[in-house]
């Protein structure tokens, strides 16, 4: 720990400031966090596909929403493209983010969502929720805003899972200006709060983790804590949300469809903005402008988002790549299954094996019983 301590203190702060890691080392990290599924390269080229995918999609949503909320801009058929999109998809957003809560209410309200989220996957059966209730919402620690500036989760330790978990909401800090409050809870509007509840939550992070914590033998559990794959945890919940609405999650509200459509946004721009500021040299302004226009992020959202990717480099694809593996590794499993698929089956067993690379989950779930 001295020798650790000199380091920051002297050999550090001698090197130049540059946090980027080049094309090199950030196509390593990469190749390691991900478990050699894909180059980084290749995950520009096919995230930059689905961005433009994604955004068109949104554009069929939003065009109903938009009819009712502003019938005398006629779908903005003078404008084509891009400027469409931004225009019509925009300006339905900006609507659905006037329903926020208040600084005061932000806490409570996600603790109100936890209570709704975990009802709603009893009802429907979704998984096998864990039979005790150790799970506490609380504020985000101020050392870990960096990173967790919407919230985050902290789970039980897996060998004393009685201890608890903690799923953690960044509050609006009392020195904010109201625009800053009012740009951050737009962005965390009533929709977008409620994701981010199913996220690191029910049933999401906590329903995950607590579900992994009942691995055996005890040292396969740890393991798997310590050193589990990225992409697996974040990718369950970005397919947990995904799950949740499949099953009718708020009555197939169009409001809540069109938000988890820019949640799906969100995690494609991310995982390009990580490459493109770590291996491309990518300036702060590009950036903000990228965030803000092509994935229509509040301000706010967009600042502490270029900073987070500036201190996790590798850590924002995980959500694209872990999503996208949670969904092949399900329809392989639906296909092997046929007619006897069951999608609480393929949960349970899923969060059993623990977080193991995505890659290798198809096989485990799919694997010949051994024999006693």
């Amino acid at each position: 720990m001295r020798k650790f301590q000199d380091f920051l203190k002297d050999s550090l702060s001698t090197r130049p400031d540059d946090w980027r890691l080049g094309p090199d080392r950030y196509a390593r990290k990469f190749r390691f966090t991900m478990h050699g599924s894909m180059e980084a390269v290749n995950m520009l080229t096919f995230a930059t596909d689905d961005l433009a995918k994604v955004r068109a999609h949104m554009l069929e949503l939003a065009l109903p929403l938009h009819r009712q909320i502003a019938p005398s801009h006629h779908d903005h058929d003078d404008l084509t493209g891009e400027a469409r999109e931004n225009q019509v998809i925009g300006e339905v957003l900006a609507h659905i983010a006037e329903h926020h809560a208040t600084r005061e209410t932000y806490l409570a309200d996600a603790r109100k969502y936890l209570d709704e989220a975990r009802a709603f996957v009893q009802q429907k059966h979704l998984l096998t929720l864990p039979a005790h209730v150790n799970l506490q919402v609380l504020p985000t620690p101020d050392f870990l805003r960096g990173v967790y500036t919407a919230g985050g989760f902290a789970p039980a330790p897996p060998l004393e899972p009685q201890l608890g978990a903690s799923y953690w909401i960044s509050t609006i800090p009392p020195e904010w200006s109201k625009e800053q409050a009012e740009s951050k809870l737009r962005e965390y509007n009533e929709c977008m709060l409620r994701l981010v509840t199913l996220h690191e939550a029910i049933p999401g992070h906590y329903a995950q983790f607590a579900i992994a914590n009942g691995l055996q033998p005890p040292s396969r559990r740890v393991l798997r804590f310590l050193y589990g794959s990225g992409s697996y945890i974040e990718g369950w919940a970005q397919y947990a949300e995904q799950a949740m609405l499949e099953e009718g999650f708020l009555n197939h509200s169009p409001e809540l469809e069109l938000t988890f459509a820019k949640q799906q946004l969100r995690v494609i721009a991310n995982a390009i903005l990580d490459v493109r500021l770590q291996m491309l040299n990518m300036a702060d302004e590009d950036a903000l402008d990228f965030l803000e226009k092509q994935a229509f992020q509040e301000h706010q959202e967009a600042v502490e988002k270029l900073q987070r990717a500036k201190a996790t480099s590798a850590q924002l694809p995980t959500y694209y790549m872990g999503w996208n593996g949670w969904l092949k590794v399900r329809d392989e499993f639906k296909r092997a299954k046929g007619s006897a698929f069951s999608l609480a089956e393929f949960h349970d067993r899923a969060l059993r094996e623990g977080a193991v690379p995505v890659a290798a989950l198809g096989g485990l779930l799919l694997r010949t019983p051994r024999q006693p």
